[in-house]
């Protein structure tokens, strides 16, 4: 178990440093009409993304992964507990926490950040139309539950090993 924790801690710290790096390659090479299509808009894309609307739709973009990255390196946080022998303690249990809360304020953010790119791409296209797309699908639905589930889980495991913590003082 000690070796999966280290193995999953750098795999958590690698991801969460990969993660925007790809998202800068998405909005630097993906093709217009690729973008368009992604994004749920049914509207016909300029010949080129301009600078200013890549630049801009990359930073809706990031604002779920942000929430998604920091989650990462608070899961990071537990497996490094985990690693070290700390496997009930109160930091490892936040660690697990701080991911669940991660991913779930990834999952609220990414359909507004997907309604506000479609607002963005929709005036940048040749009909300049405000087109707005709203999409909560099944996969955020479900990433919403998880999130819950773990949170309420780890908040369990945080107050046991305060419990803990505090009884260790009275013997």
């Amino acid at each position: 178990m000690l070796r999966w924790s280290r193995a999953l801690a750098a795999a958590c710290l690698c991801i969460a440093a990969l993660l925007p790096a790809l998202m800068l390659v998405y909005w630097w090479l993906t093709p217009a009409d690729a973008v368009f299509r992604q994004a749920g808009l049914g509207l016909s894309p300029p010949a080129e993304l301009g600078l200013p609307v890549r630049l801009a739709g990359f930073a809706f973009a990031m604002v779920p992964l942000a929430a998604l990255v920091l989650g990462l390196l608070s899961a990071r946080r537990c497996f490094a507990c985990f690693a070290a022998g700390r496997i009930f303690s109160a930091e490892a249990a936040r660690g697990l926490r701080g991911f669940a809360l991660g991913v779930g304020a990834s999952a609220l953010l990414k359909p507004l950040a997907g309604a506000a790119l479609s607002l963005l791409l929709g005036a940048a296209s040749p009909e300049q139309t405000r087109t707005l797309v709203l999409s909560v699908g099944s996969d955020t639905l479900l990433s919403l539950l998880f999130a819950v589930m773990v949170a309420i889980v780890a908040s369990v495991l945080v107050s046991a090993a305060d419990i803990a913590a505090e009884n260790e003082q009275f013997v």
